[in-house]
Order: C-alpha cells, then structure tokens, then sequence
C-alpha cells in the first residue's frame, strides 16, 4: 500500500512547488532519459531490489520505469528529473538508499555579503519561486484552529523560519509565515509533503529557493513535531540535551545505572571516543538495571555495540533500552539483539525503520547529468524487513510531557514490587 501511495502522488510533486521555480531557462534542465537509465541500472544491483522484486513485483517495477521514461525528455526540469528518479527508486522498500541533488543553481556558501544576498533576491530564481495563492492572514488563522494532532498547523523551525503546513488536494504543503533569514520570505512555498503511511510523510524541500534539493522518505510526525519542525505547544521534555556526547556513563541509584550510546559510527573520531568509553567503563556495569538510551542513535558497525551486549548479557543485569524515532540502522539491530534477553524491556518510542539494509563503502554514482547521485545499498539484513519503514516498536511507551529518564525510573521502582 506505501508503494501504491508514492506512485500516485509523486507525479503530482512534479507540477508543485519546485518543478515551477526551474522549469525555465535551458540550462536548469537535464537528460533525464540518461539519468533514469542510469539510477534504473543501479537499483537492480542493489541487495533490497534482488530481495523484494520478484514474480510480479517485477512486472510492476518495470511498468513503473517505462511509465518514467516517457514522461521524461533530454530535456526534463531539474526538480522534476529529481521526483521522477525518487519515484523509481521508492518502489524499493529501503531507507537506507537515496537519490542525492549534487549541483544546485545557487550555493549557499556564495551568498556571504549583503550585496550577494540582495542579487540573489532580486534574481528570477528567487522571484520566480512558487508562493501561496492566498492571503497569508488568512491561512495563519485557518491553521491555528487546527488540532494539536494534525499535520496541519503552524510550525516553527530553528527559532528562524514560521512554517504554515496545509493540505492541499491529497498532499500537503508548507508555506513560510514568517522569516528571519534573507534566503526565505513570508508567501514562499518551503515543502511538500507526500503522505506515506500511517502518521509517515515523505518530504520535499530545498535549503533556499534555487538551493540544494532534498527528499526524505518516511518521517514520522508525532507530538506536533515533523523532522526539524515543531510546534510552539509541543513540549520537548523526552527530548535529549542539546550538549549530548556521544558516549556516557552514570549511577544513577544504587541499583541502577545510566549508559548513553549516541552512534557505532566506524568514522575515526567515533572509534577513537568508542575505544575511550569502553576502555573506561567495561568493568563498572555492576549494578542490577541497566538503562540503555540509543535516542538519536544512527547506527553504524555492530562491533561497536555488541561488546556491550555481552556485557548485559554476562552480568545478567535488567536492561531497560530506550528509543526515539531517530534510532536508526544499527540502533535498530541493536534494540533488537537486548530484547532477546529475557530481562529487557523496550521504552520510548518507535525506530526510524532503516536496518534490513545498508552500505559497506558509502559510495555515491554520479549520473551522466551531474545533477545527481545514487547512494545505494549491497548490505543484505533482509532478516528485518518486518520492520523496515514501520521501525521497532517498543513495549512500553513513554510520554512527551516529562523527561524519559525519570519515567524509566518510575518504571524500574515499579518493577521492584
């Protein structure tokens, strides 16, 4: 049903926001025959394509591409290349794989005076950007009526930008309302947002009008909060600390204490603080509960958390693991491998749903335009599939009205009788 969801709505992004603001001048195009060829010929090598398309999901995959290809031309808008080629590769279900804008029309890094900015306002690029065909008045109280619950709302992001999110035929989108940045202004359209399941939307968006191209599939709106949206009434109480570390470690009672992994990234820095942390604290998980918060935990290589594992698993201690919705990839695995324990318990929220795949390398194909690259996957966690988009969810639920740490604790006493 996902896929079904993004075929039909997909082909509609093309006519919104961004495909208007680049469909103009002959060099904000592209050979996208070439490029759709090029990503097509990459997904089919790919772990998740070999695991997923068979008998008549192939039929379909390939109804899907020769439909593309027909609505594409050497001569396809950006923007609109830049949809069709997600639309492709959303046919797979894996998160981990994504289509990368490699070459926007203004870099963010050129605007560094005020005189670069005001050229860049005065630009067709930015003029041209699609606005609300509204009164923005009129819409602000509109949506401040609108339930918490909703998409629909007013959102604010980074204290910067006031976003209004409305629906608009069968997808959303959103408007800016406000601006305390110079490459946003109120009227212009930011988003446009796909529904994708149950509470799930894809997002597309762009860092500046003309800027680098964004499409993020599957994010969970909940507690008034989309990816780097939130709204003014949502209380972040569940939410980690500004200044988080990477790696801590605490005792918190006497029979409880505290362990914060914030990644199993295999980058240098992250082994180096990895090999740090457990050097130091191998020997002090003595206490009878374990509180494992993985919250923002992104992943990485299972050798950096499964030396933990064993420890749990040694000391027979009562783990109690917490998640959040940015607990991705080998968090995932992670969460999975402590609820086989017979004495963990699963708090929180669920997972970012991206470990029934991955990538050993990293590597990013450029397609013949330039315009894009493929980041795709050859990591085979098919074993997961259940949970990939859905993501992992845990047993009990924690609210966002009060912080997480201390519900866990509330827990654990309650546990003792």
């Amino acid at each position: 049903m996902k896929t079904l969801i993004i075929l039909s709505v997909a082909v509609i992004f093309s006519t919104f926001a961004f495909a208007k603001a680049y469909a103009q001048p002959s060099k904000n195009t592209c050979d996208c025959l070439k490029d759709l060829s090029f990503v097509d010929e990459q997904i089919r090598e790919m772990t998740s394509f070999k695991k997923q398309v068979k008998g008549q999901k192939t039929a379909q995959y390939e109804s899907l591409y020769n439909s593309l290809r027909k609505q594409v031309s050497t001569q396809t808008p950006i923007s609109e290349c830049f949809s069709k080629l997600n639309e492709l590769l959303s046919f797979v279900n894996d998160k981990h794989a994504h289509i990368r804008h490699m070459k926007s029309f203004i870099k963010s890094d050129s605007l560094v005076d005020d005189l670069a900015i005001e050229k860049y306002r005065e630009s067709n690029i930015f003029k041209n950007h699609p606005t609300f065909d509204g009164e923005l008045s009129t819409i602000t109280t509109q949506l401040q009526s609108k339930p918490f619950e909703s998409l629909e709302g007013i959102y604010k992001r980074d204290d910067k930008l006031t976003i209004g999110i409305y629906k608009k035929d069968i997808i959303y989108e959103g408007v800016v309302l406000a601006s305390d940045l110079k490459t946003w202004t109120p009227g212009q359209i930011m988003l446009t947002i796909i529904p994708n399941g149950k509470d799930m939307y894809d997002v597309a968006t762009s860092n500046m009008p003309g800027g680098k191209l964004y499409y993020i599939r599957a994010l969970l709106h909940y507690n008034g909060t989309l990816w780097n949206l939130v709204k003014e009434n949502s209380s972040q109480a569940g939410e980690l600390k500004e200044n988080q570390s990477d790696w801590e470690f605490k005792q918190l009672t006497e029979d409880t204490q505290y362990v914060y992994m914030g990644t199993f990234s295999n980058k240098s820095e992250k082994v180096e603080a990895f090999n740090t942390f457990y050097e130091e604290t191998k020997d002090k998980f003595t206490a009878k509960n374990i509180i494992v918060d993985l919250r923002n935990n992104n992943g990485g290589n299972n050798k950096y958390s499964d030396p933990f594992y064993k420890i749990f698993k040694k000391n027979k201690m009562n783990v109690y693991v917490i998640t959040n919705f940015w607990t991705g990839s080998n968090g995932e695995q992670f969460t999975l491998k402590l609820r086989k324990l017979k004495n963990t318990k699963h708090l929180g929220q669920r997972t970012y749903g991206a470990l029934a795949y991955g990538s050993n390398y990293g590597n990013l194909f450029e397609t013949p335009s330039g315009n894009f690259a493929i980041y795709p996957t050859d990591m085979n966690f098919h074993k997961f599939i259940e949970h990939e988009y859905v993501g992992v969810q845990p047993e009990i639920k924690l609210e966002f009205d009060s912080d997480w740490i201390d519900q866990t604790l509330d827990i654990i006493e309650n546990d003792r009788h």
